[in-house]
């Protein structure tokens, strides 16, 4: 299998058959690795003449390089392949089986990313785990082009999806409220080539003349009550998205301290909401670009389109 990355080890770790599996192996820290593969909270990695997981934790983010650049996502990135609509209510389950347990239950017309299939099962990322949803149970599934070049706009270059809690506290209710605003203002926003987007001159300002709500922000890894609470949920989950096109180059990331968000996979989130907190990136595409969001029953799924050619007939 060729690697898609190269790193470095954080910490001495075992060197595991599979996530949560046997022994193979010691690792000491510092060692050079391969990566071979990226999964929601595992790498399958390659060193010193072995091959075997670790937690995505063990390995520091920073130095992880791509093996070629022009092809291969951004780390950590892990591509959809597919966009799938749900036809009626619709269990996400920990596992590909009718036994498995439910982690959300979703309704009609709930739009998913998905990486792919498994036994009659459509896979995604729920939360630092796979996920499944029953093929059976959906209205469409629409691949995503897979070459960016020959893309005419029909479907989207790339998407991503994230799971948010559908509580019905006042707090979290504003939090979905900000989250459905930030993918609002979306629409109508056009990256051309050489084109900067910036997420908190054009999602912002983060106030209620906007349309949005007090929710809990993350400040100093301390939840507080804050107007736009939810939009870093959005970021987020773009960044997500930006990860899989080289032809989109992220100038400004943070994340949320150390560990991230707890609804993304360790390494995959992007803060905002002042000056030090910010998403941009730059469209290095010779095309226009254009976002898409959408929000529903817990799923929040953010694509990218080209919008310099009309879907074909």
């Amino acid at each position: 299998m060729p690697a898609l990355y190269t790193g470095r080890l954080n910490n001495s770790v075992q060197l595991l058959s599979e996530p949560g599996g046997e022994a193979v192996g010691y690792l000491s820290q510092r060692d050079a690795i391969e990566i071979l593969k990226v999964e929601p909270d595992w790498l399958l990695i390659r060193t010193n003449g072995m091959t075997g997981y670790i937690q995505r934790r063990q390995v520091d983010d920073t130095k992880v390089k791509p093996i070629d650049p022009s092809l291969t996502p951004q780390y950590p990135a892990i591509p959809a392949s597919y966009l799938g609509w749900v036809e009626a209510e619709a269990s996400v389950r920990d596992a590909p089986s009718q036994n498995a347990a439910t982690l959300i239950t979703l309704q009609k017309g709930t739009r998913l990313a998905f990486i792919g299939f498994e036994d009659g099962w459509a896979k995604l990322v729920y939360h630092r785990q796979y996920a499944y949803v029953d093929t059976r149970l959906l209205s469409e599934l629409q691949p995503l082009f897979a070459d960016v070049m020959s893309a005419d706009g029909s479907a989207p270059i790339a998407a991503y999806t994230s799971f948010y809690k559908i509580n019905t506290d006042e707090v979290n209710l504003s939090r979905m409220v900000n989250i459905r605003v930030a993918c609002q203002r979306f629409a109508p926003l056009l990256i051309e080539p050489q084109g900067r987007f910036d997420f908190n001159a054009q999602i912002g300002p983060y106030n209620r003349r906007s349309g949005y709500e007090p929710a809990y922000v993350l400040v100093g890894g301390q939840a507080v009550l804050g107007y736009g609470g939810g939009t870093c949920q959005v970021s987020s989950t773009l960044y997500n998205v930006l990860m899989q096109l080289p032809g989109l180059e992220i100038l400004a990331r943070r994340p949320h301290g150390p560990i991230g968000a707890s609804y993304l996979p360790l390494h995959a989130d992007a803060a905002v909401g002042n000056p030090s907190l910010n998403l941009i990136f730059r469209n290095n595409y010779n095309f226009p670009i254009r976002i898409d969001g959408a929000a529903q029953d817990g799923a929040l799924t953010v694509a990218i389109y080209r919008a310099d050619a009309n879907p074909a007939p």
